[in-house]
């Protein structure tokens, strides 16, 4: 008799769950109406940001291990400041990167590399008119000019 009291009861609860997970599925699969968001004006009142309070730290005190009175260093009168070194912006010549022109299953790479409207296979290290190709892949190589390094990127 226990056993039909718990089914009666447990039935109608599981019912009740599975028909709640239905209707949940069917109601996201109808077409709703668009909502509208009706825009309200919000008034922007800038925040009153309070002053910082500056102080400063006397440090003229006698020092309590040496006994003695602290002295700040003073600059030396006669110190040169080195002069800026002016440098002129280097020039990078045209440099378009075409691509890869080797096998896939060779070990030395040979780039496709137009430098200044000349055409040019060039491996890793190779140099042509002062211009350096260091590394590359399939997207890009590194050159090197005048002992500045450059990415130039693949275009097709």
């Amino acid at each position: 008799m226990k056993k039909k009291k718990s089914i009666y009861i447990l039935l109608p609860v599981v019912l009740l769950i599975w028909a709640m997970v239905i209707y949940q599925f069917f109601s996201f699969s109808s077409p709703d109406l668009p909502n509208t968001v009706t825009s309200t004006n919000y008034a922007v009142k800038p925040i009153a940001v309070p002053k910082r309070d500056t102080f400063t730290i006397d440090v003229n005190y006698r020092d309590p291990f040496l006994g003695k009175m602290y002295l700040p260093n003073k600059a030396k009168k006669n110190t040169k400041k080195p002069k800026p070194k002016v440098t002129t912006p280097i020039i990078f010549p045209r440099i378009v990167y075409k691509g890869i022109v080797s096998d896939n299953k060779n070990e030395v790479k040979v780039f496709m590399v137009i430098i200044n409207g000349q055409t040019f296979l060039m491996k890793e290290n190779d140099t042509e008119l002062d211009v350096t190709l260091k590394t590359g892949n399939r997207e890009y190589v590194e050159v090197i000019y005048k002992k500045q390094k450059n990415k130039i990127p693949i275009q097709q």
